[in-house]
């Protein structure tokens, strides 16, 4: 018998945690079925190392003249130029599965049932996110969804809510082989200019108002003088930052943006005492796991995700959104009234290691 052939479709290529996650799978699926993978930026994970056996990258520039061409294109032939793109990579792979990884791109669920091809849908978010989709969309979405893919309890309760029930739980997962260090951490607080008797929390992610990073000066109201807070990500430069920039110089607070750091992300991540997330929402964060395994105690509003991975002797789920009821958890975790059993969270991170999760998806594939 023939191997199937899937074709993933995924948002930007980039490294985002639902696309780490689909690249860590492509590279461990390969034998089991054939791959091929579409993706709508032109992000440099996808592009430039991609895992699948066959990549296509959208490299349309997008911004206002394409808006007027796609309009234009729209209204003589009914479909988008991407569209028009998607069904050319169809005809010539001939696809037996599409696989839609994030809820936002609806309209790739109206094409696949279109060109009678069945889709899995990969859900990675909560409920903050239903609300950047139009009604009809998303409705059509789930309703003509082979299978609902969820990366954690939270998200399949929140699904099964909506009286959908052909989920399939498969958590997110880390790849621990690929969490190497090349610098010490003392190295990189050095030159980050962080005093040597500083405790540093980092956060990580891309800066958007889900993850909570507009709370992040209100915490050092509640903090010791000698606590620090990095953000490890890409920058976002919105009105927000300004915020954060300006309360930052003006009140000579300790916090760092250090960046995206792609090439030393974890030694950067391994500069943490501890690990703080801010999220309002999170389903199931890639960078906690990433953490976890090198030791890190966790600290975080009760997001989602971060109540069903941390255990006693991890760190501290907070259930309110208040930054004193999270500071006093960071407090705890310095202080070291909060006990914390680095060898729980490493083991912890190693359940979620693709090496023990990737049984289940060669499952679904067979």
């Amino acid at each position: 018998m023939s191997k199937k052939l899937v074709l993933f479709i995924t948002p930007t290529g980039g490294r985002t945690g639902s696309e780490m996650l689909l690249w860590y799978l492509l590279k461990r699926l390969s034998g089991k079925i054939k791959t091929a993978i579409y993706t709508r930026q032109n992000g440099e994970l996808f592009a430039n190392h991609s895992t699948a056996e066959q990549t296509f990258v959208n490299t349309s520039k997008r911004g206002f003249v394409y808006q007027i061409y796609e309009g234009i294109y729209h209204k003589i032939f009914k479909i988008t130029p991407e569209e028009k793109k998607l069904i050319d990579i169809q005809k010539q792979i001939k696809a037996d599965r599409w696989y839609l990884n994030t809820l936002t791109m609806p309209q790739f669920a109206k094409l696949a049932v279109k060109l009678q091809v069945p889709y899995d849908l990969h859900v990675h978010e909560l409920v903050s996110i239903y609300d950047e989709i139009r009604y009809d969309e998303f409705k059509f979405m789930f309703d003509n969804a082979d299978r609902i893919i969820c990366c954690s309890s939270i998200v399949e309760k929140r699904v099964k809510e909506m009286g959908y029930q052909n989920t399939l739980l498969l958590h997110s997962f880390i790849d621990t082989q690929t969490i190497q260090l090349k610098t010490s951490a003392e190295t990189i607080r050095q030159k980050l200019n962080i005093p040597t008797n500083a405790f540093v929390w980092v956060m990580s992610g891309s800066m958007n108002l889900r993850k909570g990073y507009d709370t992040v000066c209100d915490l050092f109201e509640f903090l010791p003088a000698n606590t620090y807070i990095a953000w490890l990500g890409s920058v976002k430069q919105t009105g927000v930052l300004h915020y954060i920039r300006q309360r930052t110089k003006l009140e000579k607070l300790n916090f760092i943006e250090i960046g995206e750091k792609s090439d030393e992300y974890y030694d950067y991540l391994n500069i943490a005492d501890g690990f703080v997330l801010t999220a309002k929402e999170d389903p199931f964060p890639l960078v906690m796991m990433e953490a976890a395994y090198l030791g890190k105690p966790i600290v975080g509003y009760n997001s989602g995700g971060i109540s069903e991975f941390v255990q006693e002797g991890m760190g501290k789920s907070v259930d309110s959104f208040n930054p004193k009821d999270l500071a006093e958890a960071m407090i705890a975790t310095q202080n070291k009234t909060l006990v914390i059993d680095k060898e729980k969270l490493r083991n912890r991170a190693l359940e979620f290691d693709i090496q023990n999760q990737i049984s289940k998806w060669d499952s679904i594939f067979d």
